[in-house]
């Protein structure tokens, strides 16, 4: 119990570093937008920050995560409901307080992270049954 434990917790920090570098991306590429085009929407910001943040996730996932080719249309489902949550809280941030541009996208942004993981580890890249 104790090494399967201390296996799923380097797989948590291996899924943290993946992340966090698809999260800097898609924050990067929106707080580049936002300063450079600040009229677009930024629900179209946060989607084009999302499209490039999914290719950095993918590669590093299955690479370095978890070591498995996993099932991309399953991951690229779970992305998309982690997009569609983060649009959501996006949403909400944007009706219910006077934040607009970046700020509102960084906060949904951070949002969505741990139900990424579960998803990921149980379903879009779960090992094999032996």
């Amino acid at each position: 119990m104790k090494r399967r434990l201390k296996r799923e917790a380097k797989t948590a920090a291996k899924f943290s570093i993946v992340g966090s570098a698809a999260t800097a991306a898609h924050l990067a590429i929106a707080a580049a937008m936002s300063a450079a085009l600040p009229a677009l929407s930024e629900f179209l910001v946060n989607c084009c920050g999302f499209f490039f943040a999914f290719q950095i996730s993918l590669f590093g996932h299955r690479r370095l995560t978890f070591h498995a080719r996993g099932r991309a249309r399953r991951f690229f489902l779970l992305a998309v409901l982690g997009f569609a949550l983060n649009n959501v809280v996006l949403a909400l941030l944007l009706a219910t307080t006077s934040l607009s541009g970046f700020w509102p996208i960084g906060i949904a942004t951070l949002t969505v992270p741990l139900i990424t993981y579960v998803g990921s580890r149980l379903w879009a890249f779960r090992e094999p049954q032996s």
